[in-house]
């Protein structure tokens, strides 16, 4: 699943551990690349970040 912000800034999600609450995700560049290591949030944190999702089959 790949999330944008408020800047356009895109993650793509990797793992949902839900029984930890946390999941893992990768900053995108423009060509919708790997652009960083891999971050790990609570799902809690994650949420309070403010990142969208589209619904499924539409766009950003």
């Amino acid at each position: 699943m790949v999330c944008a912000d408020r800047d356009g800034n895109r993650i793509r999600i990797d793992r949902v551990d839900r029984q930890a609450a946390r999941l893992s995700y990768h900053f995108l560049n423009d060509e919708l690349r790997v652009q960083e290591g891999i971050q790990e949030r609570s799902i809690e944190q994650f949420l309070a970040q403010g990142w969208y999702t589209a619904a499924l089959g539409k766009s950003l």
